[in-house]
């Protein structure tokens, strides 16, 4: 998928895991503030771009100069290359380990009155700047670096025991993103780093070898391929689905 689809599949994963509105299809199974809804969905769409940090031409490599390209090629070296290790149950359980020790950062500085989750803080800033430059609303990273930290900043600051859901929304983007490579033709290998080659037999049963291919990757192809019009349309829809999730749970819109 395209990094503005990953996005939005974040944001409408996180929708459908919190929304709480009973005129809403979701399954509601975080309670957060209606502040908390927006901000999160921002965050997941960031985190839905994590995996592709594999790939030297990913949105997320653009984000610092020279640095973000560097640093997704060592992501893409250690993880064996685009769709590899960072497409993988492997990646999905690292990610909600590593957010949890991430989410444990803090810090008492002696200026403010009260703990600081600074691990949280410094990782929601990144998000939530990935995620504003690829869904347009900054257009540039410098704008995007900005609001992002700001916005982090005065989370961490003056809300700092409401960021319970960071490990929680960022492993949803993060599975997000897999589950729509998981779409496309090319599917992904959920295993690595196995290598569960799909037995000759089944390689030669149309369709199913679609599905399961002889090189180990997985796929339901209903996308078809990566930037299809198929694609576009799926992107379209969870968009809206996000901003009907929003103004539900937000505005308290009646559907």
């Amino acid at each position: 998928m395209m990094g503005t689809n990953h996005a939005l599949s974040g944001a409408a994963a996180w929708v459908a895991v919190a929304s709480t509105a009973p005129s809403f299809p979701a399954l509601g199974i975080v309670q957060i503030e209606p502040l908390h809804m927006v901000t999160g969905a921002l965050v997941c769409a960031g985190a839905a771009l994590l995996p592709d940090a594999d790939h030297h031409n990913a949105t997320i490599a653009h984000s610092v100069p020279i640095a973000g390209r560097v640093a997704a090629g060592a992501v893409g070296a250690i993880s064996g290359g685009h769709r590899h290790g960072m497409h993988s149950i492997l990646a999905i359980v690292g990610c909600w380990f590593a957010m949890g020790w991430i989410g444990q950062i803090t810090w008492d500085a002696p200026w403010w009155g009260s703990t600081i989750q600074l691990g949280a803080a410094v990782a929601t800033a990144a998000l939530l700047t990935f995620a504003l430059k690829v869904l347009q609303v900054a257009k540039s990273w410098p704008k995007a670096w900005m609001i992002g930290i700001l916005a982090a900043a005065a989370m961490a600051l003056f809300l700092p025991n409401d960021m319970g859901w960071f490990q929680l929304c960022v492993t949803v983007g993060f599975t997000a993103h897999i589950l729509g490579d998981f779409l496309t033709v090319e599917g992904i290998n959920w295993f690595w780093p196995l290598k569960i080659r799909a037995p000759k037999a089944v390689q030669k049963i149309p369709i199913l070898n679609k599905i399961w291919k002889g090189n180990g990757y997985m796929a339901v192809p209903i996308l078809a391929e990566t930037g299809s019009v198929l694609e576009y349309m799926f992107g379209a829809t969870l968009g809206l689905y996000t901003l009907a999730g929003l103004a539900v749970n937000v505005l308290g819109v009646a559907l």
